[in-house]
């Protein structure tokens, strides 16, 4: 099959056309080619491709080397220039900024620009500080966890270490510490209870116990003369600062009533005995309510008013810790006129014949003023503090 090619364009077309079909030319009757002499052609051109790159490759390896040098050359002429240009912009600078002080490790420069190399010892001189204190605080870690863990292992009897058994000999002594600032005690029964034996029974260290070893009474025997009377029975006891509570128990309420901080109160002729114990150290004070020389308010006494006014114009008074009193009055009426006075509670507060009103425990009572067919109240609180309530004196 013949084929025509354009010698202008170069397209192939079928020699029956007269002209190209893309462009125009006259056409060129070429004979087809069998595959095998397109295969020769193909495998001669190959070959004289190789044979070129051979001779390429052989002739133009030391111009490539030559390349390379001069390549070299030329990068490091730029980096000169570049380096001159970084002095010359410096230089320039430095004439229009005042020089800036010397830089000293750690610190920065006021002003102008800082050398690369001074920077960098900066930065490296800022590390260090972190790095220092990370180490110190490892050590301290390591030096705590080690001694907490020999101080368990003591605890626990696993060890045995002979620094901290001295240690607990001198500071967690179980001995009753020796106070010589007390007076000697020259009552019998305060010898007695003053005498009374230590408990021997082992407290563990580490508890915080500190129990009672000693306690004395600042009286062994009371005597109250009217009803209402009262007195505060004070028990010392050693160690000053024990764990151990007081507590103050009356066998007879009706003749005589005590308070937790020991306040007595008389209540009706008789005689009672007050216990005060403090952990396993116990004392007791006998109390006599002996009323035989109290005198009794005369019931016929009438005045010219129609109501008692007191000297307390609120009607009412707080207490805040036992023992705090004050003095009531009726202001109405003639002087030397015989009030009645009394407590509806003597175990919240208590009044004697003058109008003398005393704090005892926490709570609400009345105290009440009596003139013949007259009576004036007047409200008593005693809002103690609970710690102060509910221990002993």
């Amino acid at each position: 099959m013949n084929k025509n090619v354009c010698p202008n364009c170069g397209q192939l077309y079928d020699a029956d056309l007269e002209k190209c079909p893309l462009c125009g030319t006259a056409a060129q009757v070429v004979e087809a080619e069998s595959a095998a002499l397109r295969k020769q052609r193909r495998a001669e051109r190959k070959e004289a491709e190789r044979q070129k790159n051979d001779s390429f490759d052989q002739e133009s390896e030391e111009d490539l080397l030559e390349e390379e040098a001069a390549r070299k050359r030329e990068e490091k002429r730029m980096r000169k220039e570049a380096k001159r240009a970084v002095q010359t912009v410096e230089t320039e600078e430095s004439e229009r900024v005042p020089a800036p002080a010397a830089i000293t490790p750690g610190a920065y420069q006021t002003g102008g620009r800082r050398p690369a190399v001074q920077e960098e010892y900066i930065r490296k001189d800022r590390s260090r500080v972190p790095r220092f204190f990370l180490v110190v605080s490892f050590l301290l870690l390591l030096a705590a966890l080690a001694v907490g863990g020999t101080y368990l292992l003591w605890k626990k009897d696993i060890v045995k270490l002979p620094i901290y058994d001295n240690l607990f000999e001198k500071y967690h002594s179980t001995e009753a510490p020796i106070e010589t600032g007390e007076p000697a005690a020259t009552d019998t029964a305060q010898a007695a209870a003053s005498s009374s034996a230590v408990d021997t029974e082992t407290v563990d260290p580490y508890s915080g116990a500190k129990p009672c070893t000693g306690m004395t009474l600042s009286m062994t025997e009371l005597t109250l003369t009217y009803r209402n009377d009262l007195e505060q029975i004070v028990a010392t006891v050693e160690p000053r600062d024990t764990t151990d509570q007081r507590t103050y128990v009356s066998s007879d309420e009706n003749v005589a009533k005590v308070t937790s901080v020991g306040v007595v109160t008389a209540v009706n002729p008789g005689t009672a005995t007050i216990t005060v114990t403090c952990g396993k150290q116990t004392a007791t004070c006998t109390v006599t309510c002996d009323f035989s020389d109290e005198t009794e308010a005369p019931q016929d006494v009438t005045v010219d008013v129609d109501s008692l006014e007191l000297n307390d114009t609120d009607m009412d008074i707080t207490f805040f810790n036992p023992g705090e009193n004050f003095t009531l009055s009726v202001t109405n009426i003639p002087v030397g006129t015989p009030v009645t006075w009394t407590s509806q509670d003597p175990a919240i507060a208590t009044v004697d014949e003058g109008g003398h009103v005393v704090a005892v425990s926490k709570g609400t009572t009345k105290v009440l003023a009596k003139v013949g067919d007259l009576t004036a109240e007047c409200w008593v609180r005693c809002n103690f503090k609970e710690e102060t309530s509910a221990t002993g004196g």
